[in-house]
């Protein structure tokens, strides 16, 4: 690294007396001065030594030796110090990676921002025909595009990408360029903007309820379908042109149009009973969840080749039901084991992958619910629980909801941002329950009560969930032997329109996502009921 360097030109050396010769020998005597020590041949033949006289060559040798050993000293030191501060260098260095990294990070989140409201744009622009001139032809009022359902869509992206944006963003609170820049004014200005559009949506909302308090009008199809093995769960694609349904521990795939089923394939992977399907809203995927203990994700191939994902077996015990976010990255899912599991999915990829498992309940988990915002999980083992999203966008135990005497919890579902029914699983209760928010806390509201038919002689089933569709004002439960279809009154209290009674407390159902079919199974007549709601 370094080398001796002589500060004289060695052939500019000279001696004392300026003879221009070359210096062949130096006297070792500290007494004479610098030049006097130098001899040339003339010094030789013409001065008196006085003192040891060494020759030049020697003199030159021994000191380039000694600086020899200098330098290797000093670089030693230098070597040494620069290696830590070498540490230090790539630890800046690794910091800028890191800095670099967490803007990328930054700059990906905006982007699939951008990306989700503009893919929220194109489910706009297209439509069908057919469907577009039913509507026309029955005078329905859905012409309109479905203001208040746009705004629940921006702030469902909102809510999900405004927390990771801004965890990022306090990485960078300590950065004066970060402090004189407006991030956080503009995520609030936006945050505002969205309230003010959801709070005109709501009161248009209202108005459109206003018409809405009607009765429903039930019209038996023709098109029943025998199937002798127990059904107990049903779920529709988003168009509603295929659903799915069990069969014991095998899934049947069935087209579905105008009230008419016909089974495409049947999907044999599970090994024990299957408990509750439930389809995305934005491909032809779906999610089955079986008293195998396992998990699986499907999606279809080809016209109509359904494969599955692998098994996932992180559950110890069977597994009662699930739930999906708006997003459709996140699944949440219940088990006799007693555990919540929340897993990162992704539909595109066939796959789930494990985040973490809430564990808070002494019963099996039988039902599953996420408000609007999800900000908050409600879960039904008996006993009620409400989550709360905290720290790095995490569900978190908030508080166990006080239930009237005697009331074991057994299916929920929320229906607005703080409002959310529960369904009992005792004989002795006949009534729909329902909870809002008060003081931070749910409560029942005893004077939104639903009374239902009383029969203390029969025991509820959980499996068929309850369906809320905001837009058509319905909500449909099931509760012992009736299918109820409820609607909200103006005032905010609830009114039976219509129910239907059946033989058995062994239905499981589910609407059209359109609202406008009801399919359940039940095993009294052991086949697939249809019926078409009409709207009067």
């Amino acid at each position: 690294m370094f080398k001796p360097k002589m500060i004289e030109n060695e052939k500019s050396l000279q001696c004392s007396y300026k003879h221009n010769l070359p210096i062949v020998q130096v006297v070792l005597n500290p007494l004479l001065e610098k030049e006097q020590r130098l001899l040339c041949n003339e010094c030789l033949d013409n001065v008196d030594i006085e003192g040891k006289a060494v020759g030049f060559k020697k003199i030159i040798q021994m000191i380039e030796e000694q600086q020899k050993l200098r330098i290797d000293q000093v670089e030693n030191i230098i070597i040494i110090n620069i290696k830590q501060i070498e540490l230090i260098q790539n630890q800046i260095d690794q910091l800028k990676q890191n800095i670099i990294q967490q803007l990328d990070q930054l700059k990906f989140i905006v982007h699939n921002w951008i990306n989700n409201l503009q893919s929220i744009g194109l489910r706009y622009q297209t439509y069908s025909f057919h469907e577009e001139l039913e509507n026309i032809i029955n005078n329905r009022n859905n012409l309109k595009m479905n203001e208040n359902l746009l705004i629940k869509d921006i702030y469902e992206e909102y809510n999900n990408w405004y927390s990771k944006l801004a965890l990022k963003l306090e990485l960078f609170n300590e950065f004066p360029e970060y402090k004189y820049n407006n991030c956080k004014e503009i995520l609030l200005n936006h945050q505002l903007m969205i309230q003010k559009f959801d709070l005109i949506s709501n009161k248009k909302d209202e108005q459109q309820i206003l018409l809405s308090e009607d009765n429903i009008i039930l019209k038996q199809t023709d098109f029943s379908v025998k199937q002798n093995e127990h059904c107990i769960s049903i779920a529709f694609n988003s168009s509603d042109s295929i659903m799915v349904s069990t069969n014991e521990s095998i899934i049947n795939v069935w087209k579905f149009y105008n009230g008419k089923l016909e089974l495409l394939q049947r999907l044999k992977q599970h090994t024990d009973w299957v408990n509750a399907l439930v389809f995305s809203k934005k491909q032809n995927s779906f999610i089955s969840c079986s008293s195998d203990n396992t998990i699986r994700i499907w999606k279809v191939q080809g016209a109509n080749d359904w494969i599955s994902s692998f098994l996932y077996e992180k559950h110890t015990d069977r597994v009662y039901c699930m739930t999906v976010n708006q997003n459709e990255d996140q699944l949440f899912s219940g088990s006799l084991d007693k555990t919540i599991i929340v897993w990162k999915l992704d539909f595109k990829q066939n796959q789930l992958i494990y985040q973490y498992s809430l564990e808070k309940h002494d019963q099996k988990i039988q039902s599953l619910s996420l408000n609007q915002s999800e900000r908050q999980l409600v879960s039904c083992a008996g006993q009620i629980i409400i989550w709360e999203r905290g720290l790095n966008n995490k569900m978190e135990f908030k508080y166990f909801v006080n239930l009237p005497d005697n009331i074991y919890g057994q299916n929920i579902q929320f229906i607005k941002e703080n409002q959310f029914v529960l369904y009992p699983g005792s004989k002795q209760v006949d009534e729909i329950f329902i909870f809002e928010q008060e003081e931070g806390e749910y409560q029942e509201n005893q004077e939104k009560k639903i009374q239902i038919n009383q029969n203390k002689n029969i025991q509820n089933m959980y499996l068929f969930p309850i369906v809320y569709n905001k837009q058509s004002n319905l909500m449909i439960v099931r509760h012992k032997a009736c299918i109820y279809f409820i609607r909200e009154l103006n005032n905010g209290k609830f009114k039976i329109v219509e129910q239907l009674n059946l033989n058995t407390n062994s239905i499981y159902g589910a609407v059209t996502n359109n609202s406008q079919h009801l399919v359940f199974w039940d095993n009294y007549k052991g086949e697939y009921s249809i019926y078409e709601l009409q709207y009067k």
